[in-house]
């Protein structure tokens, strides 16, 4: 197999392909503006074949439901909530110190000056990294399968 070209990356793999998979510059601009394309170079060393990871769902469903998304964190339950905890392979029975820890460090983001200023793929990938930031610091035994 030859290996993908740099460029192919931001344009195949990570959210940019999922928004705009038919739309080269488009996926591009995403990927760079989300994580300056380490999403996307993750989801190409880890599955290369197609690009379409954990890490890339979550990222989906937290730009796709965005809106819904902050108002369940700030009141601790919802659907979409269950539904992100879920896919990142959270056990039920853990969920309530990760919500209180992922409510606390999403407060602080949301807090900040510039936050109203921000666009909607801006506020996503800032609760991204909160989310994922959240999961890679629980204690052990309790952590969730997509850890990134």
């Amino acid at each position: 197999m030859q290996a993908r070209e740099f460029a192919d990356i931001y344009t195949d793999c990570g959210l940019g392909a999922m928004i705009a998979p038919r739309n080269d510059a488009v996926a591009a601009v995403t990927n760079v503006t989300w994580d300056s394309g380490t999403t996307a170079i993750s989801s190409n060393i880890s599955s290369p074949d197609s690009c379409q990871g954990g890490l890339e769902q979550t990222a989906s469903l937290i730009y796709n439901t965005y809106p819904s998304l902050e108002r369940e964190i700030a009141a601790g339950q919802g659907e979409n909530l269950d539904a992100l905890m879920t896919l990142a392979g959270c056990p039920s029975v853990d969920r309530g110190g990760l919500v209180h820890a992922l409510r606390e460090s999403f407060a602080t983001e949301v807090g900040a000056e510039a936050y109203s200023q921000r666009s909607r793929v801006e506020k996503s990938g800032r609760l991204y990294s909160v989310f994922h930031d959240t999961l890679s610091n629980q204690p052990a035994g309790q952590s969730c399968a997509v850890v990134g």
